[in-house]
């Protein structure tokens, strides 16, 4: 065997190896929550159940301790419905880190009282552990900081504590969707900040089971931009790569089969534009959204109704869907000033109250940005025009759309860099 000949051969061995190398790695891991995927958790414990209201709001909530994950975890949960029999769609409320599922019952009894099923729980993992008396598994005992349990996968997937979160809403989902009072082709899910990641998970996880999917600050594509973006970047490979895989909602999305809104804050410390406009790229269906300009991880006066008008069209088929904004086209005036162009698409009935094109100048950080309204004027039917000033387009300005209707219903366009044209837009687009 000549120099050339054994190189090339000992090229081809390398090369055979690495392949075989890369295949059992990616061989090592399979998604955790299959297993669990039709599994219906039994109640452990009845705590307390009692009425409420009168007449057509007449409720009854109910409070009660579920065996999860195998029974390996205990979890409380709070489930309120409508007295009178019937068949009512349902509601999955998901809260945020460090909140419970105590402090969702007046959310959940208002959805009751509505016509709905509507449950929420304590999420391990996510839930704050020293208000949660009535949950407990391995989870709870782990010391420290919640945060890094969250990606601690070093010894398995199963160890975060994110994957006990996640079975037990599957879980929940499937518990609640065997109720005879409960319309198993309408349900929807609905969360806020970790819950809002959540609501991103489980919709992709469920898919066509869930009916209707609304999101508060919450989306995926942790390692992109968001508040964890450290500790990601932190995590050696092995860790990274699967934990991204199986447990960043960004990566579920596209499983989504759902209309899916998310409620955004322009300023957001936590979920940053970059993560939010990935989140919605990567889901293939009927999606909407807003940019809650200048706030702060903190709901808008009108997010509550949104989420009632929301889940009234998709699972009960009352009233009119969202309203959509996009930006349509620019046009680069003599003094190098832009108009922008933003087309509406307002549902039969439905009637804008307002049209404004926000923008900010670039700073440090999102949460330092001043986002400043422009009033457009309508020049068509459902056509409006606003302008942005020369030398903020030379400051490179992020700006989008923002439409309010006459239900106070609030929708956004994407968001763009008044620098680049509309075909050439930076990550943010």
């Amino acid at each position: 065997m000549n120099f050339t000949v054994k190189k090339l051969f000992v090229k081809a061995i390398l090369f055979a190896f690495v392949m075989l190398t890369l295949k059992v790695s990616a061989k090592s891991y399979t998604d955790p929550f299959i297993p669990f995927l039709n599994s219906i958790p039994t109640v452990k414990q009845v705590i307390s159940e009692g009425n409420s209201g009168n007449g057509a709001t007449a409720i009854t909530t109910r409070k009660f301790i579920f065996n999860s994950r195998n029974n390996i975890n205990s979890v409380y949960a709070i489930m309120a419905f409508p007295q009178k029999e019937g068949v009512y769609p349902a509601v999955l409320v998901l809260h945020g880190g460090g909140g419970n599922a105590e402090g969702l019952t007046n959310l959940v009894q208002e959805h009751a009282a509505r016509g709905y099923v509507a449950i929420c729980f304590d999420m391990p993992g996510i839930c704050n552990n020293g208000t949660t008396p009535n949950s407990s598994g391995p989870w709870k005992l782990k010391k420290g900081p919640l945060e890094p349990s969250r990606f601690d996968i070093a010894k398995g997937l199963e160890n975060a504590t994110l994957f006990d979160a996640g079975v037990a809403g599957i879980e929940v989902f499937n518990y609640i969707k065997t109720q005879k009072n409960v319309d198993a082709k309408n349900i929807g899910i609905t969360g806020f900040s970790w819950g809002g990641y959540a609501t991103t998970f489980l919709s992709g996880i469920l898919g066509k089971q869930v009916k209707a999917a609304y999101s508060v600050f919450g989306s995926g594509y942790y390692e992109k931009a968001t508040f964890w973006v450290k500790i990601i970047a932190g995590l050696p490979d092995s860790v990274r790569t699967p934990w991204l895989k199986y447990f960043d909602a960004g990566r579920r999305a596209p499983g989504i089969k759902a209309p899916y809104f998310l409620e955004a804050t322009s300023n957001d410390t936590y979920y940053w534009p970059e993560s939010v406009v990935a989140t919605l790229h990567a889901i293939h269906g009927t999606k909407n959204h807003v940019w809650d300009p200048n706030f702060n991880h903190k709901q808008q006066p009108a997010g509550p109704t949104m989420q009632k008008l929301y889940f009234d069209y998709y699972l009960k088929g009352i009233g009119q869907p969202f309203a959509s904004a996009k930006i349509a086209k620019e046009k680069l005036e003599a003094d190098s000033s832009k108009q922008i162009t933003i087309k509406l698409d307002i549902p039969k009935g439905v009637t804008a109250a307002s049209v404004v094109l926000y923008y900010s100048e670039p700073t440090a950080t999102w949460q330092t940005r001043v986002w400043v309204p422009i009033t457009a004027t309508s020049t068509a039917a459902n056509s409006y025009t606003a302008t942005i000033p020369a030398i903020m387009v030379k400051k490179s300005v992020n700006y989008y759309a923002y439409l309010t209707d006459n239900r106070t219903v609030s929708v956004s366009s994407d968001m763009y860099n008044a620098f680049y044209e509309l075909k050439h837009q930076p990550i943010t687009q």
